[in-house]
């Protein structure tokens, strides 16, 4: 017997991104907006950066509602809350869109790291989904850290690993993600 997909074909998904000074209640305020239209927040990413507070996070909206519905929702939250906002439809992610590889990327911090990881993976047509990256260690020996997921598939990427660690003497591995961990 085949399964039906959880979303039906009149549900819209939209992803909202919010930006403001780091404060109580932000989240909350955005997902009882969201709640209120009767939507339903799924996937969601959050990071307070310095004293700035940012957010990323998907929502399924019943029947009727539109992106717009969404936009007026928040309209009230952001200025209460000193808000950046933006509101936009997404497709729904399928099988294939979901990460399937972790790379980790630590070292002596140097400018670059991003930039030269990230050029050869897309180079490679590999889908980076999810980044985070930490300045760790002392002033005097500044560690840089970052963890990738991406959307790797069949690729063999131990050429491209290895041509990075020596270009940027990093350590550099890369490991099958379970998605089920997420």
């Amino acid at each position: 017997m085949e399964h039906e997909n959880p979303q039906t074909s009149t549900e819209a998904v939209v992803v909202i991104t919010a930006v403001g000074r780091d404060q109580p209640g932000i989240i909350a305020a955005l997902a009882k907006a969201v709640f209120d239209l009767g939507g339903n927040l799924d996937d969601a990413t959050m990071t307070r950066l310095h004293g700035a507070f940012s957010t990323m996070v998907s929502a399924r909206l019943p029947e009727g509602r539109t992106e717009e519905d969404v936009r007026s929702a928040l309209a009230p939250v952001a200025l209460e809350l000193g808000l950046t906002l933006a509101v936009q439809t997404v497709p729904a992610l399928t099988q294939e869109d979901a990460p399937d590889t972790q790379i980790t990327v630590y070292g002596a911090d140097r400018p670059g790291i991003v930039y030269q990881v990230a050029s050869r993976l897309a180079m490679r047509g590999v889908n980076i989904t999810d980044m985070d990256t930490r300045l760790t260690g002392t002033a005097a020996a500044p560690v840089y850290v970052m963890l990738l997921e991406t959307v790797t598939g069949d690729l063999d990427l131990t050429e491209d690993l290895a041509v990075l660690r020596d270009e940027l003497g990093v350590n550099v591995s890369a490991q099958p993600l379970d998605t089920e961990a997420l």
